[in-house]
This record gives C-alpha cells, sequence and structure tokens, in this order.
C-alpha cells in the first residue's frame, strides 16, 4: 500500500508540474483528422475478464486477452495479472482489477488497451457461474495441472478441490480453475491454472460441432461491451458475442496447428506486502506487442502513438475515461490522469509543448476529435508526455452552458487572453493544497 500511494503521489506531483500559465494561443491552418485505428480484421482482438465474489463484493479474478493474425493464422492468449499497475484514464495509477471496481469490464479494456498501446474490439465479462455453466456444455473437458490445487484454510488445515496430473473436468471444475486462488498464492501462481483451463477448452473447441454447442443459445452467460461501432470494413452483424465465438474457433485452429502462443504478461512484483501489486515492464511489452499484436495497434496517422495527460478540470468523477474513449481508438495513449487545479475550467485547454507542425496537426486533430477545446503552447517545457488536456465543462459537448464549439483563437487574443472563459486572466498554476488536489478525478 505504501508504494501505491508513492506512484500516486508521484504521479500527482508530476501532473501539476505540467500546468502552468499558458498563455499563447495556437493558431494555424487545419488539417486532416488522423484515422481510426484498424478495424478487427485482419486481427481481431478481445479482452475477457473473469469476476468471483470476494471479500468486498464482485471482483476481477482473472484478465485475458485474445487475438488471431489472420494473416499468418496464428493465435495469442495473453494473461494479464489483475494486480499489475497501469492509468486507469479519468482516476490515476491503480492495479487494473480496481479498474472493475472504478468502470466496471469496460474501464478494464481501456485500461489495458491504453497500456499495450492497442485496440481490442469487445470487452467479455463472465462470472465464476457464468463459466461453470457455459463450459459444461462441452461436456468433459481434459486438462493437465502440474500442481494440485489446494484450498488452504486460516486454521491450516488443507482441502485438495483438484489433484495434479491429467484429469477430464466438467463446467464447475474449469470455472475453479479459472477463478481460485489460495490464501497465501500470488496471483502469478494461479494463471498456470488459467492457462490449463484456457488450453483444455481450446482442444474440445477443436471439433467445430463444439463450437456450436457452446453458443447454442446465444451464451446469455456472456457479457459483451463493444468498444466501438463496426466500421464500413466489418459486419454489423458481427456482435460482441460473435466475435468471441469466431476468435475462440480461430484459436482453436491454431492450438491444432501448433501456432497458438500462450504467455504471461511481463511484470515484476512490486514491495513484499500480503496484497500483489505488480509493475509492467514497459520495454519487453512494446516488443511484446510489436511481436504478437502489431495488427492491433491503431493506425499512427496524426497521432503517431503521442502520449496524454489528462486533466479534471471539470469536477465529473471519471471524465478522464470519457475522454480516453474518443482518443486511444485514434492511435494515442494516456500515460497521465489527475486533477487539474480547480473543477471550474469553462473551456477545455489542449496544451502543446513545441510548435513543430506534427505536434500541432496532433493537438488539432484531438480538438477536433473532442468537439470542444482551445490549443495553448505550454511555457513549461517538459519531456513526460506530448500532450496535456485539461477537461473542461465544455466537455461532452452541450453538457454544460459553456461554449460546445472548438475553438481557436486568433493573433488578436495572444496577448492577455480569456484562457477559462470567466473573463480576466487564467489562473491556471496548479495548487497542490487545494481541494481540487485532494478530491478524485
Amino acid at each position: 500500500m505504501a508504494v501505491l500511494v508513492a506512484v500516486a503521489v508521484g504521479v500527482v506531483a508530476v501532473s501539476f508540474n505540467l500546468v502552468d500559465r499558458a498563455r499563447e494561443f495556437v493558431t494555424g491552418e487545419p488539417v486532416a483528422p488522423a484515422p481510426d485505428a484498424a478495424p478487427g480484421d485482419p486481427q481481431p482482438a478481445l479482452t475477457v475478464v473473469t469476476t468471483a465474489e470476494g471479500p468486498d463484493g464482485t471482483e476481477a479474478v482473472t484478465i485475458a486477452l485474445l487475438a488471431v493474425d489472420r494473416a499468418s493464422g496464428e493465435g495469442t492468449v495473453l494473461l494479464v495479472p489483475p494486480a499489475t499497475i497501469a492509468d486507469v484514464p479519468g482516476h490515476g495509477a491503480f492495479r487494473l482489477g480496481e479498474a472493475f471496481d472504478f468502470g466496471g469490464s469496460a474501464l478494464v479494456g481501456v485500461s489495458l488497451d491504453n497500456l499495450l498501446g492497442v485496440r481490442s474490439d469487445a470487452t467479455v465479462t463472465v462470472s465464476e457461474e457464468g463459466w461453470a455453466a457455459l463450459l459444461d456444455r462441452l461436456g468433459p473437458t481434459e486438462v493437465t495441472l502440474g500442481q494440485p490445487v489446494i484450498d488452504r484454510d486460516e486454521d491450516g488445515s488443507a482441502t485438495t478441490l483438484l489433484p495434479a496430473g491429467r484429469q477430464e473436468l466438467d463446467g464447475q471444475g474449469l470455472a475453479t480453475l479459472l477463478t481460485f486462488r489460495s490464501d497465501g498464492g500470488s496471483q502469478l501462481d494461479q494463471l498456470p491454472r488459467v492457462q490449463a483451463a484456457l488450453l483444455g477448452v481450446l482442444d474440445r473447441l477443436a471439433d467445430p460441432g463444439r463450437v456450436d454447442d457452446l453458443f447454442a443459445d446465444g451464451a446469455t452467460e456472456l457479457e459483451v461491451v463493444q468498444a466501438s461501432e463496426p466500421t464500413e470494413d466489418e459486419d454489423e452483424d458481427l456482435d460482441g458475442t460473435e466475435l468471441l465465438r469466431t476468435v475462440l474457433a480461430e484459436l482453436a485452429i491454431a492450438r491444432a496447428d501448433d501456432a497458438l502462443t500462450t504467455l504471461t504478461l511481463f511484470v515484476s512484483p512490486i514491495g513484499t506486502g500480503t496484497e500483489d501489486a505488480y509493475r509492467p515492464d514497459a520495454e519487453r511489452i512494446a516488443a511484446l506487442v510489436d511481436e504478437r499484436l502489431a495488427a492491433s495497434k491503431p493506425d499512427p496517422g496524426v497521432a503517431g502513438g503521442r502520449t496524454l495527460q489528462l486533466l479534471n478540470g471539470n469536477g465529473q468523477p471519471g471524465i478522464g475515461a470519457d475522454v480516453a474513449a474518443v482518443l486511444q481508438p485514434a492511435g494515442y495513449r494516456v500515460l497521465l490522469t489527475g486533477n487539474a487545479d480547480r473543477f471550474d475550467h469553462a473551456v477545455t485547454r489542449i496544451l502543446v509543448y513545441d510548435e513543430e507542425p506534427a505536434t500541432l496537426a496532433a493537438a488539432r486533430d484531438v480538438r477536433d476529435r473532442l468537439g470542444v477545446g482551445q490549443i495553448e503552447r505550454s511555457g513549461t517545457p517538459q519531456s513526460v508526455v506530448d500532450l496535456t488536456i485539461v477537461i473542461g465543462l465544455d466537455f461532452p459537448v452541450g453538457g454544460s452552458e459553456a461554449s460546445a464549439e472548438a475553438t481557436e483563437l486568433g493573433p488578436a487574443d495572444e496577448a492577455g487572453g480569456d484562457v477559462d472563459g470567466e473573463g480576466g486572466p487564467d489562473d491556471g498554476d496548479a495548487d497542490p493544497e487545494g481541494e481540487a488536489a485532494n478530491t478524485a478525478g
């Protein structure tokens, strides 16, 4: 917990250092907007979140990214510890599992996409009971466990739930593998069991008839959130459930062809506390994405993978997640999330740190996608993020009495311009001691 607090304090400190008295309003000719990310074809990708009941209610206990590269026929199953620390848009640095507490599986999917720099096509949520009912339709499914599954009680007694070795499991047994975590065991200890269950299911799905059985009634146990509306190149009738069916069938084929790779996200433990927390290895993850998930990376376009800082300047809880949902499909990545100096910014501010043509093109693209905002040149150079967005009362469009039109002020406004829309110069210096600094974003 102390480590997490230190991380959060560091993010807040950096956030406030990046907000200054930006005074120069940027003008110029508009440019073509960045294209959205490539559609799911040729590499459909899905985030699957498994939930179970915990001491504090429903928790995200397993997170996996499923992807198929149709050009090569290779499949990827990426297992992600829910305790991986990532920027949760609209909230800050938290465990991915906590993103579920803040905004459900949809926010988990957005946060994982942002961490990896990819675009998944949908997020699928399945409860432990849902897996049990769904997978029971497959009939006995063979799995091989390297270690037994043991439930240890606080008094030291232990019960063997599943033995080690090869065995056939029904739906409940498979659900146990996907969700069970013994006291004292880490999430990394749990992942081999998750892998064994998924591989057993894919082996079973090598028979197309089993795929039909699994989705016979529409697989009502699944809760699917589409990442975006289908593009012109995508089949509008292929909703999230059908997409999952297609991906599982193609992963089963890849498994049969020895073209499936299952791996765990590259992380390292943080601290020595009783609760898991893992730091992602950014360099190794970037290499993994380039090797296995390149087709799921957004088209660089104008965005060019630029990094963003999102600061809540309108007081609406979690507003950063809404902004991230608009900008991530175009290839932007949210690196930092926090609160602005105050919550009454009438106009959204898009701060740039140089006036290179590519930077200005990205800033205008951000403004066009959000539908609001004025672009400003920051007087404080830095190298942490490419753009800072102070989200004002004009976002979402029509959500306040502030102007809902994107603005780009001309030279006449550059000296002492009205940045905050309230008359007079902006007092945009961050105030770490103020109320906004201590209010959840």
